[in-house]
């Protein structure tokens, strides 16, 4: 079997998913999809397999596979679910982070939107990491990958506000090694993200 293809189409497909090129309830069936990239069904099957571990379709028997609508139960348990890893990993991170991580958070809030998706899942992986929690930095990281789609709702990811004080609340708290504040402030920006992404329900 060809990794790479399968890895392109996977990467294409889910693209398309989060960004709603490809609608929910569309039925994506394997043969079209081989006809569509050149290829065997080979890697359309498994790239389609690992999109149903991501939960961003399902199998349907003898039909393909459905795109997977959002609900309102998927966005509230993700949330509470970072909110637990992020939480406790900016905790740790308050009394283990360096000048360096410190550096580099004020950077990207000073100098990139926080619409931006790439800047802004760089900003709480750099506080994981900071952590000193490898198994915490590879939840939260798949925690990011899982909501990417939910994220892409958030209207901040779409147009930035005029003002912006989530993350820099967070970065004041590190920079004081104040652990409480900084868990405090991540579960603010935590929430307050949840409940735009829920307005868009």
């Amino acid at each position: 079997m060809d990794n790479s293809k399968k890895s392109e189409i996977y990467e294409i497909l889910r693209q398309n998913i989060i960004n709603r090129t490809v609608e929910p309830g569309t039925i994506l069936n394997e043969g079209t999809l081989a006809k569509q990239y050149g290829v065997s069904r080979t890697p359309v099957r498994e790239a389609l397999l690992m999109l149903a571990v991501e939960n961003l379709v399902n199998p349907m028997p003898r039909a393909g596979y459905l795109v997977t609508e959002l609900t309102i139960r998927d966005v509230q348990e993700s949330f509470h679910l970072r909110e637990l890893l992020e939480c406790e990993a900016t905790r740790l991170a308050a009394a283990r982070i360096d000048e360096t991580a410190l550096e580099h958070l004020s950077a990207i809030e000073i100098g990139i939107p926080p619409h931006v998706t790439e800047m802004n899942r760089d900003f709480h992986l750099t506080i994981a990491r900071a952590s000193g929690s490898q198994r915490l930095l590879r939840l939260i990281e798949q925690s990011l990958d899982e909501m990417e789609r939910m994220l892409n709702r958030d209207p901040y990811m779409i147009e930035p506000p005029q003002t912006y004080t989530g993350h820099g609340e967070i970065i004041r708290a590190l920079l004081q090694r104040d652990a409480e504040g900084a868990q405090e402030a991540m579960s603010r920006h935590l929430v307050n993200t949840k409940m735009r992404v829920l307005e868009r329900f």
